[in-house]
């Protein structure tokens, strides 16, 4: 995998500022869950720029890499990524096809999500029929941290180990919230990365909102017998000073006239 150059990295920066100005004006049309979006977007852009071998000319193509966003309440920001990358325009971002949820219709969305814990079962299937019949393609599935309360993700993570699943990369984009309240105080997931590495799982950690950091440890993997975890550590609306790492705001309005004031404090 390539290093990330100075004028690379440039770009993702700028990137990262103009998508998180676009999701606002998403969240001015239709509202959002702008907290689980701006946690995770600075993962997707590098993803779909970086990793991932997804682009405008094989994305209807069945035998390419997969992406499923199993956090599907932070779906603008795949949308945003995916009208950047042309694979849909911005109309159909904008429209009432792009709501909340990973719509299965819209070119680019691998799977439809929504009710949490359901994205990794999902993904561990694809890689299983991706190492039966020999496709050498990566399966990255992202969930929240505060999806970590279904017992379907751990059953996926005994599953992945025993079928030897290599070929999945599980991201956990640990923002250390969920819904209005921490992740402690709903339930506490105590140590996870011990807890992670009792599934005998190859555990990664990174910064989630540093590029070169993510692509170091990406261009580490490879598609041995061991599924990997990659423990992601983000801020809810990383990029808004004004409310970063706040509760209050996981949800924000379209009503809400704080949002050009985001704009403004945006970086």
């Amino acid at each position: 995998m390539k290093k990330i150059t100075k004028s690379k990295l440039a770009s993702l920066k700028k990137k990262s500022i103009k998508l998180r100005l676009q999701i606002i004006e998403y969240t001015k049309l239709k509202s959002s869950f702008l907290g689980s979006c701006f946690s995770c977007l600075d993962l997707i852009i590098y993803l779909y720029n970086h990793f991932l071998k997804i682009n405008k000319k094989n994305v209807s193509k069945k035998k390419r890499d997969t992406f499923i966003l199993s956090k599907g309440h932070a779906a603008p920001s795949l949308y945003a990524v995916l009208q950047d990358l042309k694979i849909i325009d911005r109309n159909l971002f904008l429209s009432d096809k792009t709501y909340w949820h990973p719509e299965k219709s819209i070119k680019g969305v691998d799977f439809q999500t929504g009710a949490l814990g359901h994205g990794l079962s999902i993904g561990v299937g694809i890689a299983k029929y991706y190492k039966i019949n020999r496709i050498n393609k990566w399966v990255v599935v992202m969930i929240g941290d505060g999806e970590l309360n279904e017992g379907s993700i751990w059953e996926s993570f005994l599953i992945s180990k025993n079928w030897r699943l290599g070929n999945l990369i599980i991201i956990i984009d640990k923002n250390k919230f969920q819904a209005n309240d921490t992740t402690e105080k709903v339930l506490s997931l105590g140590n996870l990365e011990k807890k992670i590495m009792s599934f005998d799982l190859n555990l990664i950690e990174l910064n989630g909102h540093n590029y070169i950091d993510m692509n170091k440890k990406f261009s580490n993997l490879k598609k041995n017998n061991i599924p990997k975890v990659i423990i992601a550590n983000t801020k809810r609306n990383f990029g808004i000073p004004l409310i970063q790492n706040k509760k209050k705001f996981w949800y924000v309005d379209k009503s809400d006239k704080k949002l050009e004031q985001f704009k403004i404090n945006l970086q």
